[in-house]
């Protein structure tokens, strides 16, 4: 019997030291309901990005000798300030979450500058304030470019430029706006602002008129100037107006020539607003 506890001892001896001497990699950050993390390796020399398919929408970091920040909406950048630096970061998108172990090392060739977090690294996560993220928004605004219009006769001419609604498509709580615009001019249109209001029919000098702006939270295309046709959607969260008021869509020129051309949608429009089909 003594041999056998001796014997077990032992073992049990030599499993600690071999777990203690695990490269860090391969240990489980241990924890109640906690599971184990990947080990991100990193270096106060070095800035590591971790770039996303979908929008951050919230990091922590979980000590202070590690930093970062976001270059644009789907990347973070993270870097120790000091040698010994480790600790936990959490990131958030639209509809994931990923947790990493930051650890430092002295060895920068186990350091990488960009990481490409994959689908396989991150928990569903289901944001309450968001019903489609980013990239659903893409490709549903990528079906409306293919598909044909729905509108003919929601247009309007002023200087040489023709302002047309292409399509109005609904998918859960947003609204895709398809406009165009054609320069029939031999002059380059650059545009300067693009506004959205919800204003009265009848304007008149009337103090009791009235203009809502709205702002969109998402527009495909991002270049701004062209010589014959420009064509972009525009995603909203759903809206209203009574029939008393109408929604326009306003182009400014950028000075000196300043052209400005604005599309009219009743609410009728609005609500003859197509569907996508899954």
């Amino acid at each position: 019997m003594k041999k056998v506890l001796f014997l077990l001892v032992s073992v049990l001896f030599v499993l600690g030291g071999y777990a203690q001497n695990l490269p860090i990699d391969d240990m489980r950050l241990a924890g109640e309901n906690h599971e184990s993390l990947k080990v991100i390796y990193i270096n106060k020399d070095v800035s590591t990005h971790f770039v996303l398919m979908e929008d951050i929408e919230y990091v922590d970091i979980s000590v202070g000798n590690i930093v970062g920040n976001q270059p644009n909406n789907n990347t973070l950048r993270v870097k120790p300030l000091e040698e010994g630096a480790n600790g936990v970061v959490t990131i958030v998108t639209e509809r994931h979450m990923v947790q990493y172990y930051l650890v430092y090392t002295a060895e920068t060739s186990k350091v990488f500058t960009r990481i490409n977090v994959p689908y396989s690294d991150l928990r569903s996560y289901m944001n309450p304030e968001t019903n489609l993220t980013r990239s659903q928004m893409y490709d549903y605004a990528y079906r409306m470019f293919i598909s044909d219009d729905n509108f003919y006769d929601v247009s309007t001419k002023q200087h040489g430029l023709q302002v047309k609604l292409n399509n109005i498509y609904t998918m859960d709580k947003y609204f895709f706006i398809d406009v165009s615009l054609f320069n029939k001019t031999n002059i380059r249109y650059d545009i300067d602002l693009i506004r959205f209001k919800i204003e009265d029919k009848k304007q008149t000098k009337s103090t009791n008129y009235q203009e809502i702006e709205i702002f969109p939270i998402m527009q495909v295309e991002k270049d701004n100037v062209f010589r014959k046709k420009y064509r972009n959607i525009f995603v909203f969260e759903k809206f209203t107006f009574p029939d008393q008021k109408v929604f326009t869509i306003e182009f400014s020129e950028k000075q000196i020539s300043g052209r400005t051309v604005k599309l009219m949608i009743d609410y009728e429009d609005v609500l003859n607003a197509d569907t996508f089909v899954e």
